[in-house]
């Protein structure tokens, strides 16, 4: 696939041809991740996938390829940061078993090995390596140019994930992002639970910026129970009234029977995500106590004081 970046020409955009391949996409039959990208991934686009230690970004994209092979694309997983037999122990774990895998870091390999792969992840960038002679931050740009370039001549979608410093930065400079096609994320998202992951986009050349949160468990994300996710609601005054409402009908509840996440969202008529955050915030503000995580977790109403329920004065919180 050549774009042909050089091309220095003016044209009248009606003029334009566009290449038929930003009307094809890789699908990995994972109906959610699929909508996530924008009905699929595009052919030869370049990604990175930023996130802390331990959110998931190894299993995410493992089964992500599973998806990709099961439905007849070659893939290839190759990391520079743990051994082959450490990544098949991980595949056992979550069931994977389709994604071939490699501990190959060296830059001009990998784009020879992307004339047989339709995807490839590289575990990490900042793990790659080459043979030439070259400082670091000349080999952040030649490692980057090569691999982008390789993967649009060779229509391989490439996924770089990328490694942060301990204050959530991007290690290295601004280089890769910036000529990347995609900067995906992961975040733990702790207003829902502590095993929910929020998958978003920060850049997307190919699609909109759309995000997606799932549980993740000890044998990968369950990609069956997407949590939907919704615009914010407390910006309009009218909006805070509105919150305040919903808050003050949990608490209006009574016990029997059980009040979880599922009982609220019938009652209120809104979305899970909606009532799991409102009953998050009676949590943290002490109006209720939890019990258990997730979507599992059941929730109990404090003691009442003289007759009078301790919802008496709700106080929204000053930032959501």
């Amino acid at each position: 696939m050549n774009l042909n970046y050089t091309n220095t020409n003016f044209k009248t955009v009606s003029d334009i041809k566009i290449p038929d391949i930003f009307y094809r996409r890789y699908k990995s039959g994972i109906s959610v991740m699929d909508d996530l990208f924008g009905e699929g991934i595009l052919p030869g686009s370049s990604v990175t996938m930023c996130a802390a230690a331990g959110c998931g970004k190894t299993t995410l994209l493992l089964q992500l390829l599973e998806g990709m092979s099961t439905n007849g694309y070659n893939v290839g997983y190759s990391s520079g940061e743990e051994n082959t037999y450490q990544l098949a122990f991980t595949c056992d774990r979550i069931g994977v078993k389709q994604v071939a895998v490699a501990n190959m870091t060296d830059i001009d390999e990998l784009v020879g090995a992307m004339d047989d792969l339709d995807v490839l992840v590289v575990d990490s960038f900042q793990a790659l390596t080459t043979t030439k002679k070259m400082n670091s931050r000349a080999l952040e740009k030649y490692a980057v140019s090569k691999l982008t370039r390789a993967a649009k001549d060779k229509e391989c979608t490439v996924f770089f994930i990328m490694h942060l410093t301990k204050d959530g930065k991007l290690k290295g400079g601004t280089i890769v992002p910036h000529t990347v096609d995609v900067n995906m994320n992961i975040e733990i998202d702790g207003e829902i639970d502590d095993d929910a992951r929020k998958i978003f986009f920060t850049k997307n050349r190919f699609g909109a910026l759309n995000e997606l949160t799932l549980f993740i468990g000890a044998k990968g994300y369950d990609f069956s129970a997407p949590v939907k996710i919704e615009a914010s609601e407390e910006k309009a005054p009218s909006k805070k009234s509105k919150k305040k409402k919903e808050l003050e009908a949990i608490l209006e509840m009574r016990e029997p029977p059980t009040i979880n996440a599922d009982r609220v969202a019938s009652s209120l008529d809104i979305d899970i995500t909606r009532a799991q955050y409102l009953l998050r915030e009676l949590t943290i503000n002490g109006k209720i106590d939890k019990f258990g995580k997730g979507i599992k977790a059941i929730y109990k109403h404090k003691e009442l004081k003289n007759g009078s329920a301790l919802y008496d004065t709700i106080e929204l919180p000053k930032t959501q």
